[in-house]
């Protein structure tokens, strides 16, 4: 009897997953995905360039009204998917955006539509089972009961009856795919967001729409995903990529990292090696980890707003600080620095000024600067339960100005981004961190970067640093590394900026667009051309940017053009962009962990080593 009733549950719990199913939820009898074509031109097809092609040739809009591609993802989206598996559909959009995601894969569920409360609602019709092109008479009546919204948008993955063509003409975008395969849900993804250009054509007649129908619908500039195969590159030739970052990793150099390799606008390498920590039990990284970046902030963030206001005239780099900022400089010398000499370190600053030494009593942070608390007084948060006194801000700036100016040469210095954050909020009337994410991360479709991380990302998902025993005597997880940053309240304009290595590639694909990115328009080539060209005799900077030294090499690897730029970070990072080999490469790491005194990635040239292994494969594809 006992075994007759542990059965008896065991099949009323089957009975019950089964219910979960019919409900969207994630069960085991969820339909399994397609993994085989089913139909010609794609049965058949081994090579995956071959294969990309014809996915992309089959893949047909038939309407737009300027809803494809998705460009703003800050709108409120709900994805909704019926019949079929549309995992590989899912996860391929969760690659660029946040949403609602919501699978229906029986007609007794299709009251969910009801709940849909979204500005764009994005409908895919996939075939109930892997083995059928045939999508169900009940998915189609339920594109009757999808409420209004600003944005209606409807993806097939199968065949279509021609009666049905108006009820799918009801809705503001159309995108046809012929088959629910996991690859073609990825393909169709990504040509969603505006990553692949559409430009497929009917094969065929189909309902209202005429044989030769297709909408061209180009590019919005986001990157995106694919394989060294679409280029001809094989994967295997990274294989080197892998051992060069592992060694990184039993040597010493870094417990752990992320890289990312883009080539002509697709992501054809991206992988993350390691732990957070040199602990066994230390969590693995992830993709979407976030590293502290250091002075790739620089870039990222200060010089990238810089070319923003350049472009829209509202900032003049021959200008002097006095034009922007005379109550921060006063009537000193530095009154009459020019910006542009002093964003590419030729304006004789010192290069760095220990600001926390001053703050510290028997070598520990103490009172009255420090408490554990934020307080009326205490508003800069510096570490975890360690808040510095607001007003301590101004003494660094006086701090800066009681240093005299040096010859103009080039020295390199964190200060001058001290000065470029003030005139930055002072044009735009906000702070810094919020006008990059506001005006350029967000519309990007950026999720991954930010200023003070544990804002918006769980602890977990950021990657510690140093374990600092020189000034806030505690493991530092989501707090900026540097402490003049630290300091400065988490945000600096030389450093604070914290991303995975996916969108900095963004940022850094950003520039190789001359200013375009997802369907916007930041600034224009020639802002780019003049802020990543060296400005004067015997210093390879350009504004903001690093470069290559005149032999080649040196931040970069030697076979990076002239034309490449980026930046490296102390907390062992690195990001550059070559306009002429058209390839992005980003390399992450936390190679101050525990210590900074760790110089191992530095004397083993890992990061230029990787870069140099991603050159020879490129060349000796396009034959530079």
């Amino acid at each position: 009897m006992k075994k007759r009733t542990l059965l008896t549950l065991v099949v009323v719990c089957i009975a019950m997953l089964g219910v979960f199913a019919l409900t969207g939820l994630d069960s085991p009898i969820k339909p399994q995905a397609q993994e085989h074509w089913l139909s010609e031109p794609f049965r058949g097809i081994s090579a995956y360039d071959e294969l990309v092609r014809a996915i992309d040739t089959h893949a047909v809009c038939l309407k737009n009204t300027q809803c494809l591609p998705v460009n703003d993802l800050t709108v409120s989206t709900v994805y909704v998917s019926l019949g079929g598996n549309s995992d590989a559909f899912h996860q391929g959009i969760k690659r660029f955006s946040d949403g609602r995601f919501i699978q229906i894969f029986a007609e007794e569920d299709l009251g969910l539509l009801d709940t849909l409360n979204a500005k764009r609602i994005i409908l895919s019709l996939h075939p109930a089972h892997p083995d059928s092109l045939t999508i169900n008479a009940w998915i189609w009546d339920a594109l009757k009961r999808v409420p209004e919204a600003q944005e209606r948008i409807v993806l097939t993955f199968g065949k279509i009856h021609p009666q049905m063509t108006g009820l799918l003409d009801t809705f503001d975008g159309i995108l046809l795919a012929p088959e629910n395969h996991t690859q073609m849900q990825d393909r169709i993804s990504q040509q969603l967001m505006g990553a692949i250009p559409i430009s497929g054509k009917l094969k065929q007649s189909l309902g209202v729409f005429k044989r030769g129908t297709g909408i061209k619908v180009s590019s919005n500039g986001r990157l995106r995903y694919s394989s060294p195969e679409e280029l001809n590159m094989r994967s295997a030739d990274f294989n080197r990529i892998d051992q060069l970052a592992k060694n990184g990793i039993s040597s010493g150099a870094y417990p752990g990292c992320q890289i990312v390799v883009a080539v002509k606008g697709s992501i054809i390498y991206r992988k993350s090696f390691g732990n957070f920590t040199y602990e066994a039990t230390s969590k693995k990284v992830d993709n979407e980890d976030v590293y502290d970046i250091a002075s790739i902030t620089k870039i990222a963030s200060s010089t990238l707003i810089a070319m923003k206001l350049y472009y829209d005239k509202k900032l003049d780099l021959n200008a002097s600080l006095s034009a922007y900022i005379p109550e921060v400089t006063r009537e000193t010398p530095y009154h009459h620095i020019i910006i542009r000499e002093m964003m590419c370190h030729k304006a004789g600053l010192e290069p760095f000024i220990p600001f926390y030494k001053r703050t510290l009593t028997d070598g520990n942070p103490s009172g009255p600067w420090y408490r554990n608390s934020m307080d009326e007084e205490h508003g800069l948060e510096v570490a975890n339960e360690l808040f510095l006194k607001t007003a301590y801000k101004d003494s660094m700036y006086a701090r800066i100005l009681r240093n005299p100016l040096k010859e103009k040469k080039y020295v390199y210095s964190d200060l001058c981004y001290y000065f470029m954050q003030p005139i930055f909020e002072k044009i735009t009337g906000e702070k810094q961190d919020e006008y990059v994410r506001k005006h350029i991360y967000n519309l990007m479709g950026l999720r991954y970067v930010n200023y003070k991380p544990l804002a918006y990302y769980p602890i977990h998902q950021i990657v510690p640093t140093e374990n600092d025993q020189y000034f806030r005597k505690q493991l530092l997880q989501g707090h900026v590394h540097d402490p003049g940053a630290a300091m400065l309240g988490g945000v600096g304009g030389h450093a604070g900026l914290f991303s995975n290595a996916t969108d900095l590639a963004g940022i850094m694909q950003l520039f190789l667009n001359n200013g375009a990115y997802a369907g916007q328009q930041f600034f224009d080539k020639e802002t780019v051309r003049y802020f990543t060209s060296a400005q004067y005799p015997g210093n390879k900077r350009g504004i903001g940017f690093d470069r290559p030294s005149a032999s080649g090499g040196g931040t970069c690897d030697e076979l990076a053009s002239q034309q490449s730029f980026g930046h490296s970070g102390f907390t062992g990072t690195l990001a550059w962009a070559d306009p002429k080999n058209d390839v992005v490469f980003v390399f992450l790491s936390n190679r101050v962990h525990p210590s900074q005194d760790n110089w191992k990635l530095r004397d083993m040239g890992i990061r230029t080593n990787i870069q140099h292994v991603v050159y020879e494969i490129v060349n000796a594809r396009y034959g530079k």
